[in-house]
């Protein structure tokens, strides 16, 4: 990757202190690779490898790199071990203890997503996709073979800001070699709270398959849930799912019902006590018709219900119990102090078909329990006067863009969701054939279309062996693999950690712009703190269907975050807004509107033209592109000179 503002002097130094690779080893070579790069057993289109791994982040950011052993004779207990970091100013060090490296395995695709050109797709089936890190430390490779190997550091929010250098040394037999590695780590913090959304529904069904624990909620059953939990968290998801099947449910002769929420309250205790869930789902009472996807009529699940006095068992219809239930759940929620962070969902992807009866079952919901957060994934707009949480389809959010925008302004809250092969193929996917980086972008685009959320349907809804088959969402339907003592992670699970940080990036360059427009009054009411990152954002993502799949692109505008951020505490201090705001609008030809902010005595010169500045700070002008591409902004004061550009889009 491209380390913008970075001098190549720097990058000389730490490449000389670093470990070299042995010239006489000749039994495999180790380089360094992107870490959106798939590399493929057989070296199938391997892209550029480097001789030094790049990476870089900011405190309490959690980063990833990749590195390539090209085997060049069968290898045999192949293992790796990281150094510890150094500073390579202060002579500070930082424990390997903070960095943990995985094999990458490999998942075989027999077929593609038929939707998708093949053209858009990474690889065409039959081959091996590398997809899940594995958890053997210690493998075999057989030579002619190509095998990456995943590393992430954890950087601690504690660190000191700088350049550190280090190595990774891989050891097969007795041969050793070692690659130069530089993390970069800013003087910026990642927040701990989470601004963006994140909804992966998991299940518990297999734990006797997978982890071998027969006895739902035992010991054991809440040892390995919390292991779940963990992972999420780990990967900034901030919302769990509780079922409403687990409260207990009993009805008296006299006909009054009762229920237990011990179990759910357990369960649901297990996710706040990490600290870091925001929000809990339940709900689902209604199913679909008999007829399928297409019936008009919804229908209530039935409910098992205990008799008081005799313990026996009765199954009895939904409409008789569900508003006793919902009344009870919700006032239990408000004792709690939990319902206003609970969502709840009446029923999964409601079409334009039964989206009527739909809005029936949401009202009956509503008409019980009117305090509750209805949320449902939807495939249609009209159902949009009956629910507070809507979450789109992909290609419906961007096919009905307009209405869902205007049900915002309603007080709607609209977010999108993505689901295997049942999408346009011209958008952002999952499927294990789609580009990495598409499981990244995803949240520029939650960021540029104001989506504060993403659901996604499968975190571990698991095939028979998922090791050996994608499923028929090839590979959607799961973002980690099973093990015996827990969760493997994916590749596609790591990138939108990491796609959710980049979502953190913009919103921390919001918050500043946010607080400078707060710290200023009235007279700055035009300060719009979204609209850089919005202007950022669109080097990815130019549209829903027009975005960039090159790793460099997508570094190269993460990196300007960070200078953007830590230019904006410098003096002098400036904020600058043009209209048309940076991006497709912005064009040669275009009469551009220039608006700003500076500290006092700062001189402000726009394209050499030197502007006046009052008593507020405040600074305009009027510009017809016709003669540059560029709008330069030139600042200057007794602390300083800065230079702020804003570019024209052909």
């Amino acid at each position: 990757m491209k380390f913008t503002y970075i001098s190549v002097i720097l990058i000389n130094i730490v490449v000389s202190m670093s470990i070299s690779t042995p010239i006489s080893a000749q039994n495999y070579h180790v380089s360094a690779a992107s870490d959106l790069a798939r590399i493929f057993e057989d070296g199938y289109n391997m892209g550029t490898l480097d001789d030094t791994m790049k990476i870089f982040g900011i405190r309490g950011e959690i980063v990833s790199g990749q590195f390539v052993i090209n085997a060049l004779d069968d290898l045999s207990d192949i293992t790796v071990e990281i150094n510890t970091l150094t500073n390579i100013r202060s002579g500070n060090t930082l424990s390997s203890a903070f960095a943990e490296w995985n094999f990458v395995g490999s998942i075989p695709l027999t077929e593609n997503n038929r939707s998708y050109p093949l053209s858009t797709l990474t690889r065409q089936a039959p081959a091996k996709f590398p997809y899940y890190l594995m958890e053997d430390k210690l493998i075999d490779v057989k030579k002619g073979s190509y095998q990456s190997v995943w590393i992430t550091f954890n950087i601690p929010k504690t660190i000191e800001a700088g350049t550190y250098s280090t190595a990774v040394a891989v050891m097969a037999g007795k041969e050793q070699q070692k690659l130069p590695v530089m993390l970069i780590i800013y003087p910026l913090d990642m927040p701990e709270e989470r601004h963006l959304n994140i909804v992966e529904w998991f299940n518990t069904r297999n734990f006797e398959k997978w982890h071998g624990i027969k006895e739902p909620y035992s010991e054991d059953w809440f040892a390995m849930l919390k292991k779940y939990a963990d992972n999420m968290v780990a990967h900034r998801k901030n919302s769990f799912r509780v079922s409403m099947d687990v409260i207990g449910k009993k009805r008296s002769e006299e006909g009054n019902y009762l229920f237990d929420f011990t179990m759910f309250d357990k369960i649901a205790q297990l996710f706040w006590d990490t600290g870091k869930m925001d929000y809990m789902e339940t709900g689902f009472l209604a199913m679909r018709g008999e007829e399928g996807w297409r019936d008009p009529n919804f229908r209530w699940k039935d409910i098992k219900v205990t008799q008081v006095e005799t313990g026996e068992d009765h199954t009895l219809p939904g409409e008789e119990v569900i508003p006793s239930l919902v009344e009870a759940f919700e006032s239990h929620l408000r004792q709690k102090g939990w319902l206003g962070k609970t969502w709840f969902h009446i029923q999964d992807e409601p079409v334009i078909w039964n989206s009527f009866s739909w809005i029936e079952f949401s009202r009956f919901i509503h008409k019980y329990a009117p305090d509750l957060i209805r949320m449902d994934a939807v495939e249609t707009t009209w159902l949009l006067d009956d629910i507070e949480v809507v979450v789109p389809k992909l290609n419906h959010f961007a096919s009905w863009y307009d209405t869902y925008r205007k049900a915002k302004e309603q007080g709607v809250e609209v977010w999108f969701y993505t689901v295997g092969i049942h999408q346009g193929s011209i958008y952002p996917n999952k499927t294990i054939d789609v580009p990495l980086i598409e499981s990244r972008i995803l949240h520029w685009m939650n960021y540029k279309y104001d989506a504060p959320g993403y659901l996604h349907w499968g975190w571990n809804a698991w095939t028979e062996d998922p090791f050996k088959e994608v499923g028929m969402h090839l590979g959607d339907g799961w973002h980690v693999y099973p093990a015996r003592d827990g969760v493997l992670n994916s590749l596609r699970w790591e990138q939108m950690r990491n796609g959710i940080q980049d979502y953190e990036y913009l919103w921390m360059l919001e918050n500043m712009v946010g607080e400078l427009k707060d710290s200023l009054g009235s007279r700055f009411s035009w300060i719009d703190p979204k609209q850089r990152g919005k202007e950022i954002s669109t080097r990815i993502i130019k549209g829903f269907s027009e975005y960039s799949k090159d790793p460099e692109i997508l570094y190269e505008a993460k990196m300007e975050v960070i200078q953007e951020m830590l230019d904006f505490k410098k003096s002098p201090k400036v904020y600058i807004q043009t209209n048309p705001m940076e991006g497709p609008g912005l064009q040669k030809g275009s009469s551009v509107e220039l608006c700003g902010w500076t500290e006092p005595g700062t001189s402000i010169t726009v394209n050499g033209e030197k502007l006046m500045v009052n008593k507020q700070g405040l600074f305009v002008t009027k510009t017809d592109m016709r003669d540059g591409d560029l709008i330069r902004v030139q600042a200057g004061n007794s602390k300083g000179t800065k230079e702020i550009i804003r570019r024209v889009y052909e």
